[in-house]
């Protein structure tokens, strides 16, 4: 370690019936060709189905990248991947975690899986937020990131220690939860947003600041040191030959990507003058239905699907449609159009397979083999009979 790291670690006390459900083109792709000649930049379109291209993120020189990340939700699996991928690509990074080292939350994924970053030679620390002034006080940035916060509260330290630091670029990981519903999917960079939502309020504040913002939205996600439940929901059922509860006709469309396409995504801004001041849909280029979902997960547990769909404004009494199933039961199913235009990034996971990947995962770890109640799924079969 050397007297550089030592001041830092000093400072911060931290330490296929299915592939049918799958649409590569959105029916709305009228709508992105539209978002993408609206481009202030007024550059030529790359063709949304491209061939994938050598990323800049490859060529650009090395850079110093803080990235500050959540303790907990799915969002931290971002992080991980994120570090992993920009010390791959030879930028020097630390990892700073919100909270306490000996948070119990440590001992999970994607946490647990620390030490695959620090053989690399990313650097993983403990702080909050507001610390970061204090205990990072001298240390300098190229770019830093936000994966925690959502609100200014939570964000507004980190930017203002990134001006301090002398950060050219700030990333923050948005939502495109804040993504107001619409009867023409996808979501595409510039439709409207609950304009109140804290992320939306954040990205405003970002947008004014001197240095240059980029805020990214994903939606559902999945992948290696995923924490939390998604397709483990659909598995649990599948493996025990239960009938899988789906809200509506079950043809509404959402997406989940795999956590490396969107680290690999964010990673090719690092050092892209074009990606300052812009928003993107940190998903995939594919959309599944919500039976699609349940048939891939069949598929990649080897079993044949039960999906009972129910009228989601007609359950019983004390059920929450959205805490009775993992996904929002409406079109939810944004598009990465400025991703692919202004990043030329492309993704590389497929569906099928990452299910497959999480389904090993999910038999090795005994989760199937668990007792488990399913007290909500029956009060619905049972309304919906």
């Amino acid at each position: 370690v050397g007297v550089h790291d030592q001041h830092f670690h000093a400072h911060l006390t931290m330490s296929a019936s299915a592939v049918c459900h799958q649409f590569r083109a959105p029916a709305g792709t009228g709508r992105v060709r539209r978002a993408v000649n609206r481009d202030a930049r007024g550059a030529k379109r790359v063709a949304i189905r491209a061939a994938p291209q050598t990323s800049a993120a490859s060529t650009v020189s090395p850079r110093k990248v803080l990235i500050v990340n959540t303790n907990g939700g799915g969002h931290a699996n971002i992080g991980f991947w994120l570090a992993k991928t920009l010390v791959q690509q030879g930028h020097q990074v630390t990892l700073n975690v919100v909270g306490d080292k000996d948070d119990k939350k440590m001992q999970k994924p994607p946490f647990s899986y620390f030490p695959e970053l620090t053989s690399l030679g990313v650097r993983t620390t403990w702080s909050d937020p507001c610390d970061l002034a204090s205990k990072a006080s001298g240390e300098k940035f190229d770019v830093v990131v936000d994966n925690n916060g959502k609100d200014l509260a939570s964000v507004g330290p980190v930017a203002d220690f990134a001006e301090a630091a002398g950060a050219k670029q700030f990333f923050f990981v948005s939502s495109a939860g804040m993504y107001k519903p619409t009867n023409t999917p996808p979501h595409l960079e510039g439709d409207a947003v609950k304009e109140t939502a804290g992320h939306a309020v954040v990205e405003q504040m970002l947008f004014k600041k001197p240095f240059a913002a980029s805020c990214f939205r994903p939606q559902y996600f999945t992948g290696y040191g995923n924490n939390k439940d998604c397709e483990e929901w659909f598995f649990d059922r599948i493996v025990r030959g239960r009938p899988v509860p789906v809200p509506g006709s079950g043809d509404q469309l959402s997406v989940v990507a795999h956590c490396e396409d969107v680290a690999t995504m964010m990673a090719a801004a690092v050092g892209c003058d074009a990606a300052g001041g812009q928003i993107f849909n940190a998903v995939t280029t594919k959309a599944v239905t919500l039976n699609g979902m349940v048939e891939i997960c069949a598929k990649a547990a080897g079993v044949e699907p039960r999906i009972v769909n129910y009228d989601p404004k007609n359950v019983p009494d004390g059920v929450e449609v959205k805490k009775a199933f993992p996904f929002r039961p409406i079109h939810f199913y944004s598009y990465p159009a400025k991703a692919l235009e202004v990043l030329d990034w492309q993704p590389k996971h497929d569906l099928l397979t990452d299910m497959q990947e999480r389904f090993a995962f999910y038999k090795a770890s005994g989760r199937g083999d668990k007792e488990m109640t399913f007290e909500t799924d029956d009060k619905i079969l049972n309304h919906a009979r």
